[in-house]
Parts: C-alpha cells; sequence; structure tokens
C-alpha cells in the first residue's frame, strides 16, 4: 500500500485535533483569564445598557467593541499565516511517498532518498476524518498517513493491515 507523504492544511486541522490534550483548552482560558473577563465586564456593561439599567457613553463603548473586533480579525488572520507557514515547512521535511511493506514502512524522499521503519517500531495507531496517525514507540512521534481520498471501502484494508502489525489506540 502507497500513500502521499503530504499534507493538506484539512489533514493538518485534523492531525491537530488528534493530538491535542483535552486539557488544551481549559490550560488556553485560564492563561488568558484577565481577557476573558474584561470580554465578560464588556458583554454585561453592553446588555446592562440596552436593557435601561445604566446610562452608558455610546460613543466609548462603540470604541471598545470596534478595537475587541479588530484584535480577534488580527488574531484569526495571524494563526492563519503562521498555519499556511507552518504547513508549507512541515511538508518539506515529509516524504513524498510511504509504504507499507510486510516487515515495515518505507519512506521515499526528494533526489531518491529513503528510510526504512520496522513496525515493532511503532505502538499503536488511531483514526482520524482524514488522517491515520502512526505513534512511535519513541517520544511523542507520529507517522502521518493521509486517507482524506480514500472511501470507507478503501480503508478498510489498511485497517486491517495495521491491525495486523500493531495494535490500535484508544481515542
Amino acid at each position: 500500500m502507497q500513500f502521499t507523504g503530504k499534507l493538506t492544511e484539512a489533514d493538518l486541522n485534523d492531525v491537530r485535533k488528534m493530538t491535542l490534550s483535552w486539557t488544551y483548552w481549559p490550560k488556553l482560558m485560564l492563561a488568558n483569564w484577565y481577557g476573558i473577563g474584561l470580554i465578560v465586564a464588556i458583554i454585561w456593561a453592553t446588555i446592562s445598557a440596552l436593557l435601561g439599567h445604566t446610562e452608558p457613553n455610546w460613543p466609548a463603548l462603540g470604541l471598545i467593541w470596534l478595537v475587541i473586533v479588530g484584535i480577534v480579525l488580527w488574531a484569526v488572520y495571524s494563526t492563519k499565516r503562521t498555519q499556511a507557514k507552518e504547513l508549507t515547512q512541515l511538508n518539506a521535511t515529509l516524504p513524498d511517498h510511504l509504504n507499507f511493506t510486510n516487515d515495515g514502512m518505507k519512506f521515499d524522499g526528494p533526489d531518491g532518498a529513503s528510510a526504512f521503519l520496522p513496525w515493532r517500531s511503532f505502538k499503536g495507531w488511531r483514526e482520524g476524518r482524514r488522517v491515520m496517525l502512526v505513534d512511535q514507540c519513541e517520544g511523542n512521534r507520529v507517522v502521518i498517513l493521509p486517507v482524506a481520498q480514500l472511501s470507507e471501502i478503501e480503508r478498510q484494508p489498511i485497517r486491517q493491515f495495521l491491525k495486523a502489525c500493531i495494535p490500535p489506540l484508544a481515542h
């Protein structure tokens, strides 16, 4: 079985979803508690003003909301730009093709470079919507198999082959 080694942006997003710890978002929120607190206070002030409970300075409140929207738009743009750069850098390091053999995985890179990892180098595998991740025994390293272009029926032999070589991991 042969796979392309390069990823699309959607593939990389699937990898991120599969590799992020369940504590990622709570830790992110706690690290930014002051910003969240300010947003909640501004939302409270806006709702209070709209309900007529307070008499706000509307131009100042509008300016605050304009600044908040600007910051959010900048953050989204900056994140997208950073992710595109990361994808380009990652694809430059990935092999052109991955091949399953009975003994392991063979990686074919640019300019005729190749590598081989026996099945004993892997501790398990897991499947996402667009990719399959094969976890290596050493560290937090994974081999990414892009399978988005394959139908469910075409993925079944891959699952069976992987199950025969290494155990599936719990999600």
